[in-house]
Parts: C-alpha cells; structure tokens; sequence
C-alpha cells in the first residue's frame, strides 16, 4: 500500500471517530439539559440553535470545500498555503460582520429571540469560532486527525462543565457559554497548530484575488444549499398539506434513520476529496465503488426489512405503524452513496464545480416541482414524498454519472477507472 493511502486510511479513522464523537457528546448531554431546563426553557435553546445553523451555512459559505482543493493543489508551497488560507480568513471575516448585521435586524422580529438577546448573542460568538475554523487546511493537507482530537478534547471540557455548572433553568446562559468555549478551545488550537507549528503565514490579499475566491466559493455554497434547501421544504409541505400529527412523526424519524447512516459514508467522501485532487486515483475510485456498492445494497434491504425494528428503536412502539415510510425511502442509501463519491471527491476534485453544482441544482428543482405536482393535484402523502425522495436521488445520481462519463471521455487520466 501506498504512503498516499495509508495517509488517506488513517483519515478515514480519523473522521469515522469524528462523527461517532458527534453523536456521542449530545447523547450524553441532551438527556441532561432537557431534565433540568425543563420544556418551556429548553425550547429557547432548541429554537435559537436552529437559528444559529442556518447562520453558520452561511458563515460559511462554500469556503471549506474551495479551500481544501486550493490547498490539496498547492501542498507543497507553503507561500501559497500562506495566500489561500489568508484570503478565506479575510472572506470568512467579512461575512462574520455581515451575519452579525443580519442577525441584529432580525432578533427584534422573532419572539424567542426578542426575550433571549444574550443567548443569541453568545451564541453567535461561538459560531463565529467554530465557522472560522482552518480545517480547509487540514482536509487539504491530509491531515485531518487534528479536527477528531480538539474536538474529543473540546466537547469533553463543556460537558464537563455544563454538568457542573447548569443546574437550573435559571443556568441557561451557561448552555450557549460553555458551547462557545469548546468552539474557542478548537479554534485556538486550530490556529495554533497552522500558524505556529506549521508556520503559514497570514498575508496581504488584494481586492481581485477575494472576489475571485469569493465567486469559486459561490459555485461550491449553491451545491451544498440545494439539498438543504429541498430538504427544509419537504418538511414544510409536509406540515401544511398532511393533517395528521403521526405521519408527520413517521417522516421525521424515517429521515433522521437515513441522514444518520448517510453520514457514514461522508468519513469516505471527505477524506477521499483531498487525495483526490492531488493524484486522480481513479483506480482507488473504482474499488470503492464495487466494494461499497455491495455492502450498501446488502445494507439497503436489510433496513428496508427490519424497518419496523428501526421505527422501535428510534421512536418506540408507537411509531411501528411508520415503518412502511422507512422501507420506501430505504433505495435513497443506495442512490446517495454512488452519488456522494462521484460528487466533491470526483467532479469537484477535476474541476467540474459548475456541473456539480448543475447536478445538485437540478435535482433540487426536480424535488421542488415534483412536491408542488402532488400538493396542487391533491396527491400529497407520505408515501408519494417517499417515492418522490427516492426518485431525486436517482436524478442526482444520474446527471453526476453522465458528467463523470463525459469527463472521462474527454480526459485521459480515467483510463484507470476504465480498466
């Protein structure tokens, strides 16, 4: 094996004990918080976090993904690491501004977060800290076992802390604060790390090279905002046009299973998209392809069939009714995975951003008109958004699979994959 993929093995791990870390810290915590908050005090912090996940989309922007291919192309400069981590610590910056000035203006407007200032406040320090992270950095270099570790170590000092210093809803502000500390702990670390140990310089970036930075990051942001984007709007549809509480239940859980196992496989995406970039190993592309699609297609049924003991795990006896949601929208784990490898770690990593995002674009739209076709005809129900969910990632896979193979037809460098 390799030096290049013993690297990208150990990232692989590295990232798999990320994301088994991010289920875990809330796990322990969240049981916590809700006993001791209470409903109507937990709430605040329910409804103010979702608020701040839509700002640090936007914080960032796309910058990750542009800049761990920025890097990964120039591993080897250090002036121009120096130059591609300045200009997104600038872009990110200004964008910090611009969501604290849009984050003002709407507070007064939203009754939660009218009576909660200071919570929204806190809150939003410690998602600038956390959107300002350099992991571009680290992804792009290879060397990702640095974000696993200070965020174990990070999450491990907040719940420490929370379970020793929230004690009552009157505790609450402790809740974004101690948020806000792991995220300040990361990002002293990260910055640390890149600056001292690494020795990447800040430098001066001109005013062409931020508006071309920002442009490529545009390209990368409308490909990650389409799924998001049709993703929320399912879930408004379905909460105006279906009547009945449980279905609406049915759907939830069914999706949370989906996204859950969905992120297994982002540990294979997101390490393979550096090493990707820098040797177009194509070969490696292919075999994770057949291997993975045989363990996902055995994977797929298997959740389809035991779909009723996964609706009892997650909700309990009574969501078992819902499993048949669970078996319809199971074909979207064998869709995604396919879809997911041929996305950022393929077209992104050769330079097919436009067409990536072409892909993610249109399967949106494709989602979005299927749901106002069955809402306006009447036809809306949970098993049609399933089969309409299904049928969106077949569209997405499909155009990501044409300009794949176009790609190779143009390019010589996927004779390996051909093979």
């Amino acid at each position: 094996m390799t030096n290049s993929r013993k690297a990208l093995g150990h990232n692989v791990l590295f990232q798999y004990g990320l994301q088994i870390a991010k289920y875990l810290f809330p796990f322990i915590t969240l049981p916590y918080l809700t006993r001791v908050l209470g409903p109507e005090v937990y709430a605040v912090r329910a409804y103010i976090l979702a608020a701040m996940t839509f700002m640090q989309v936007l914080l960032d922007y796309g910058f990750n993904s542009f800049g761990t291919k920025a890097i990964a192309e120039c591993s080897s400069d250090r002036a121009r690491i120096g130059f591609e981590t300045s200009r997104i610590v600038l872009l990110r910056g200004a964008l910090v501004v611009v969501g604290a000035v849009l984050l003002a203006a709407v507070t007064p407007f939203v009754t939660i977060m009218a009576e909660n200032p200071a919570y929204v406040a806190i809150a939003y320090a410690g998602i600038c800290f956390k959107a300002t992270l350099p992991d571009f950095v680290f992804q792009g270099l290879e060397d990702m076992g640095i974000i696993t570790k200070r965020f174990v170590v990070s999450q491990t000092v907040a719940t420490v802390l929370t379970f020793v210093l929230v004690r009552n809803p009157q505790d609450l502000l402790w809740v974004p604060a101690l948020e806000g500390l792991a995220s300040f702990i990361a990002f002293a670390w990260s910055w640390d790390n890149v600056l001292r140990v690494r020795k990447i310089a800040i430098v001066r970036v001109g005013a062409g090279d931020l508006l071309f930075g920002f442009r490529q990051s545009t390209v990368f942001f409308l490909s990650n905002a389409a799924t998001t984007v049709f993703t929320a709007l399912t879930t408004l549809m379905i909460g105006i046009f279906i009547s009945d509480p449980a279905e609406v239940s049915y759907w939830s859980v069914a999706m949370t299973a989906i996204t859950a196992i969905q992120s297994l496989y982002t540990p294979i995406t997101n390490s393979l998209y550096p090493h990707m970039v820098k040797r177009r190993d194509f070969a490696l592309l292919k075999r994770l392809l057949i291997v993975g699609m045989a363990a996902v297609s055995v994977g797929s049924i298997a959740f389809a069939c035991l779909s009723d003991v996964v609706m009892w795990i997650l909700g309990g006896e009574q969501f078992v009714g819902g499993s048949y949601v669970v078996a319809m929208v199971s074909p979207v784990l064998w869709f995604s995975y396919p879809a997911m490898l041929l996305g950022f770690p393929v077209l992104a990593a050769v330079g097919q951003v436009r067409q990536l995002t072409v892909s993610s674009t249109v399967s949106a739209l494709f989602h979005i008109l299927g749901l106002a076709f069955l809402a306006f005809g009447g036809w809306l129900t949970i098993a049609n958004v399933a089969v309409l969910r299904c049928l969106t990632e077949a569209v997405m896979l499909g155009l990501r699979v044409f300009y794949v193979a176009r790609y190779f037809g143009e390019h010589d460098d996927g004779k390996a994959f051909q093979q």
